[in-house]
């Protein structure tokens, strides 16, 4: 392994501690990137990704959100599912909207937009847009700076307005 990439892995370590030390939202992972990136953006490298690594994370992403679910909500509240599937058509259609903008604007090719402005996950999308075609690293600041902004900004606005 070369130095650049030991850099960039200890970064991510050094900064998924600190994000939990200093009590970041899911602070692992929040910090983790954010030092991770900020490496990367220094050293001008990257960390070998892919094969293993992708179903490794593929599977521990699955086992969290299986873990952390409960199946039984839909039965306690049955009137949240067509709210849901309301939800995420309009999300949808707003989303598919913005591609459109990007690809006329920004000159975007339109499998990378829909990708960038996909509501998702961070892993998720990350491995679909990969999957799929898309222009990955465009695609992925996109989902970085939401997934970063909304982890930071979310418990702030949600304890103004939860009062």
């Amino acid at each position: 392994m070369k130095e650049k990439e030991l850099l960039i892995i200890i970064s991510i370590l050094a900064g998924a501690w600190l994000g939990n030390k200093l009590k970041l939202p899911s602070g692992y992972l929040t910090g983790g990137m954010i030092a991770g990136l900020i490496a990367k953006a220094v050293v001008s490298a990257n960390v070998p990704a892919g094969g293993a690594l992708s179903i490794v994370s593929q599977v521990l992403v699955a086992y969290v959100i299986v873990s952390n679910s409960d199946i039984d909500v839909v039965k306690r509240h049955p009137e949240a599912v067509l709210i849901a599937l309301g939800y995420i058509a309009v999300l949808t259609a707003f989303c598919f909207g913005l591609a459109v903008v990007l690809n006329k604007v920004f000159h975007f090719d339109m499998k990378t937009a829909i990708f960038a402005t996909a509501p998702g996950g961070l892993s998720g999308m990350a491995l679909s847009m990969t999957e799929g075609g898309a222009e990955t690293p465009i695609s992925m600041m996109f989902h970085l700076f939401r997934m970063i902004l909304t982890l930071v900004l979310t418990p702030f606005l949600a304890s103004i307005f939860a009062r």
